[in-house]
């Protein structure tokens, strides 16, 4: 009937909630954690997932904030069957993104219940769109069959056009032989200016967030997690790697394999009980170990920022 994906980190529940539902005529698929959970939603695609909040590696939270980031998996339902007692917890939940809450421990009757009624209603949703995409289609006929109608303005339109078009391609030519010509500019990383900004979205609101504002960038696999204001976070599908290339190294630097900082936040450092370097970010709540390996890029950067 579905393909519905059980992510929970007690194996005894997505046991026992998922026989109760391949019983049902379901197919089932599971997982133990966040980032397991993403891998297998990305491989399996499922048409429903039910999602445990308190979980290691990547929370409830992180994992819907990263399907609904995915342009494959944004749309699909999320069910949060969490034993969360907390009410603010399961309204920032739910404003992330979740379609429902169901609460731990809940009876398999109830959870079939809270499954069907929202495949139900997803379908429901995608025979709407698809009417309305039917309309539209029928309206672009329409307009293809008006302008066919009225071919000989068309083409003398699209005559205009294209002579626009080919100038400016010119113009653009003539720019990158230019920039190619000058070594300075042919050899410069394409790097993020800092009065860039991302859109990020918190509590389904959409705006940007300069580039200097972002504190920490941490890493989860293929993901990262982005960090800005009060605690204030949100996932983007790109790895560390992709985001030292493109940032500016006089004020980011990667001091972890799983971590880069803003060193425009930096509050103090710090040695742990074996000599290592621990970083503290202004209004930030997680210390930040430094490697090996990293100490002394994170040196030089250092100096050379409170130089500049």
């Amino acid at each position: 009937m579905a393909k519905i994906l059980i992510i929970d980190d007690d194996e005894q529940v997505c046991r026992m909630v998922g026989e109760f539902l391949r019983c049902q005529g379901h197919e089932i698929a599971t997982a133990i954690n966040g980032r397991l959970g993403l891998s297998a939603a990305a491989a399996v695609q499922p048409d429903l997932i039910l999602c445990d909040l308190d979980m290691p590696v990547l929370n409830g939270q992180e994992v819907v904030a990263a399907l609904r980031l995915d342009e494959r998996l944004g749309e699909t339902p999320v069910i949060f069957l969490s034993g969360c007692t907390d009410r603010g917890q399961v309204r920032r939940s739910m404003n992330q993104g979740g379609d429902d809450f169901i609460a731990k421990p809940a009876a398999l009757p109830e959870i079939l219940e809270a499954v069907n009624a929202r495949l139900n209603r997803h379908q429901k949703q995608r025979r709407q769109l698809d009417r309305q995409l039917d309309r539209a289609a029928e309206y672009f006929v329409g307009i293809i069959h008006d302008l066919n109608q009225q071919a000989p303005q068309v083409r003398w339109l699209a005559e205009i056009a294209a002579e626009k078009i080919d100038h400016q391609n010119r113009i653009v030519q003539q720019v990158r032989k230019s920039l190619d010509a000058n070594d300075a500019f042919a050899n410069k990383p394409a790097a993020i200016p800092p009065t860039a900004a991302l859109l990020v979205k918190t509590n389904r609101r959409q705006h940007f967030v300069k580039l200097s504002e972002v504190k920490a960038i941490l890493a989860n696999g293929e993901y990262s997690m982005v960090y800005w204001g009060q605690d204030q976070h949100m996932m983007f599908r790109k790895p560390l790697k992709q985001w030292q290339a493109e940032l500016l190294p006089d004020q980011f630097v990667r001091v972890h394999r799983q971590a880069i900082i803003n060193l425009s936040f930096l509050d103090f450092v710090e040695k742990d009980a074996v000599g290592k370097s621990q970083i503290h970010l202004r209004e930030f709540k997680q210390v930040i170990q430094v490697s090996q390996r990293g100490t002394p890029v994170f040196n030089r950067s250092l100096k050379k920022f409170k130089a500049g």
